[in-house]
């Protein structure tokens, strides 16, 4: 992101602290239908149309430095291998011999120099994936082994993440995101490594959890600090709306939390004092200025969200394991400049702050739920400072396809002049 797009962005958080309305002309929303939540046909159309062409972190490439080295990947119903070749790329194929069915590797993770099936030992290579050996060849009459290879599903990398996308069709990675790498290349993330993790699951739809992350009107409700007053000023948040339903969100400090940081007004962007953290290294210092004296995000279409800090950020990720169940994780990646697996105990702090904040969102998540399946509840009304969420909706809809969607489920398109292009 240059310099000229941090300027812009300020520019769009004083306008946003200004406004007495709405832009004019901006279009008002109609409810989003509650059964976009609770309906199981629904559910299993995100599945096959949104979670199944779309590009999925899978995990990082320090988790395979070396040939041979890989993990497993569940997360989409059918099992997954990730693993890296012989010639050091990562590519990802289906966890299925393609004997019976069983899987080549059962551990989580591991280094195996073939793919190995422990049922009939049927045996693939691990840079393509091709049926290199199997017993008793003789028995099989006219098997063409061309023709067994493990199938292949598409895998790419960008900042350090590996992503995956089951459709093999699938635009390149970089093409997906768009200019919404801005929000990542400046960052160094290939230099970071995961300090901790959590998972927890919440019986909630996947967008309830989501949506919590896209909008901070919700900020000063549940967030307010041990002393009574809440570090964000949700009325000078500004958004931006990527192409494929990515977005962005630059939110202001508070007047007490940026004099609390000894700034003199919000938009007195500078180095902050991080005392014993770590910073991320950058040669854009403007926009690691914003992301140290704001509250800055990214959101990459359909369920990572990265809020970004100066000395490192966790990675959201939201998993449907169901209709009203969504395992959700996080990893906490910064410059790692300790030995060992044991945090020093700034970094526990840390942990626990963000942990404490994670506990109180997800602390309406299935009560929300109960309510979408309750008569009580008739639609969703959606403001101008949640359009990220309608941004989300619309992307949905477009890659299930509106003659899918049945018409009392679907979501007007009313966003397209408001996407950066």
């Amino acid at each position: 992101m240059d310099a000229q797009t941090v300027k812009s962005i300020k520019k769009k958080i004083r306008y946003e602290s200004e406004r007495t309305a709405p832009p004019e002309g901006f279009p008002k929303f109609h409810d989003i239908p509650k059964e976009r939540y609770t309906s199981d046909e629904f559910h299993e159309l995100e599945l096959e149309h949104v979670f199944g062409k779309s590009w999925l972190i899978a995990g990082r490439v320090e988790d395979i430095p070396n040939p041979g080295d890989y993990f497993t990947f569940k997360k989409l119903k059918e099992p997954m291998i990730i693993v890296r070749g012989a010639d050091g790329e990562i590519r990802c194929f289906y966890n299925t011999c393609q004997h019976r069915g069983a899987p080549v590797v059962r551990e989580e993770c591991g280094s195996a120099r073939r793919l190995r099936c422990q049922y009939h030992s049927w045996t693939y290579d691990i840079t393509d994936g091709t049926l290199v050996a199997l017993p008793d060849e003789r028995d099989f009459v006219d098997l063409d082994k061309t023709e067994r290879s493990l199938p292949r599903i598409s895998c790419d990398t960008f900042a350090g993440f590996i992503f995956i996308n089951k459709d093999l069709n699938a635009v390149p990675l970089l093409e997906y995101l768009g200019d919404a790498t801005q929000m990542l290349e400046p960052l160094n993330c290939e230099t970071l490594r995961e300090v901790y993790r959590r998972s927890i699951v919440i019986p909630c739809n996947w967008k309830v959890t989501a949506e919590a992350f896209l909008e901070v009107y919700h900020f000063r409700h549940i967030h307010s600090n041990k002393d009574g007053f809440s570090v964000l000023n949700s009325n000078q948040a500004a958004m931006g709306l990527y192409p494929n339903g990515h977005s962005r969100q630059v939110c202001g400090y508070s007047n007490q939390q940026f004099r609390n940081h000894g700034m003199e007004s919000w938009d007195d962007w500078k180095p902050l004092d991080n005392g014993p953290f770590a910073m991320i290294e950058t040669e854009n210092q403007e926009f690691l200025d914003m992301v140290d004296c704001t509250s800055t995000a990214v959101s990459y279409f359909p369920n990572y969200i990265l809020p970004l800090g100066t000395i490192g950020f966790p990675v959201l990720l939201f998993w449907p394991m169901g209709t009203g169940k969504t395992l959700l994780e996080w990893s906490y990646y910064a410059p790692k400049d300790w030995e060992g697996d044991e945090m020093p105990t700034h970094w526990k702090k840390r942990s626990e702050q963000f942990d404490q904040i994670m506990d109180e969102d997800k602390f309406n998540m299935a009560p929300m739920q109960e309510s979408l399946e309750s008569p009580a509840l008739t639609g969703i009304p959606i403001n101008y400072q949640e359009r990220r969420i309608w941004h989300l909706h619309e992307q949905i809809d477009h890659l299930i396809g509106e003659e899918h969607i049945p018409e009392e489920l679907r979501i007007e398109k009313l966003l397209s002049p408001y996407i950066e292009s």
